[in-house]
């Protein structure tokens, strides 16, 4: 199965991003059924949505999906943070997308705001 969203939030094993370092966050994916295609009312239910959500937690709009494949899943850890501030430091914006490699594409905020509008362009014409 592939690209289901709208029935109840996926929780993942994978961690989200907590602006609290006591917490541990889990990552959850894609939208339930209490949100809306468009955003127009609580979360926009899509393939990318993603929302974190504590250990603790639970509700009636969230579940889990047991799924077996080659690899084992999961995603590989993130570059930590300050090392890669300590290499744009010293080397640059070429050393950090070299360090990278094909995981990311480093690009000013004009680079970024320029790809955003044109996608945004992009997707206006489809509709």
């Amino acid at each position: 199965l592939y690209s289901m969203v709208g029935n109840v939030w996926e929780w993942t094993s994978d961690a989200f991003p907590s602006q609290n370092p006591h917490e541990q966050h889990m990552t959850l994916k894609g939208g339930s059924f209490i949100d809306s295609i468009d955003g127009a009312f609580n979360h926009k239910a899509t393939v990318v949505t993603r929302m974190g959500i504590t250990a603790d937690s639970g509700s009636y709009n969230t579940g889990f999906r047991c799924a077996s494949g080659v690899g084992g899943g999961g995603r590989a850890p993130q570059p930590d943070q300050a090392q890669m501030q300590k290499i744009l430091e010293e080397g640059g914006v070429e050393a950090l997308q070299e360090f990278l490699g094909d995981k990311a594409s480093v690009m000013t905020p004009t680079q970024l705001e320029a790809m955003q509008s044109a996608r945004k362009q992009a997707q206006q014409q489809e509709l």
